[in-house]
């Protein structure tokens, strides 16, 4: 069940969910009650410097991730070319 209340937009808002709307195949009223919902699920004392240091802990980790990715591929590089080489042989 839905009940209708009046929010104040930007217009910078306003454009920004219409165009989210458009992408998703939905209303504003829908993206409205996504952006509510999700903001709801977080704890009433989370605030905006917490979720920085866990973007920044969720880079960190992605940047170590995908250092090690490089590594592994570099190594089955070299593996592959080794392997290339004795088949020459």
């Amino acid at each position: 069940m839905v009940s209708a209340i009046k929010v104040h937009l930007t217009v910078k808002q306003r454009k920004a969910l219409l165009s989210r709307a458009r992408r998703n195949g939905t209303s504003l009223s829908a993206e409205v009650r996504k952006a509510i919902d999700l903001y709801l699920e977080f704890p009433p004392d989370f605030d905006k410097e917490t979720l920085s240091a866990l973007a920044k802990e969720a880079n960190a980790s992605l940047d170590r991730s995908i250092a090690r990715l490089d590594d592994a591929i570099a190594h089955n590089k070299m593996t592959m070319e080794r392997i290339d080489e004795l088949e020459r042989r």
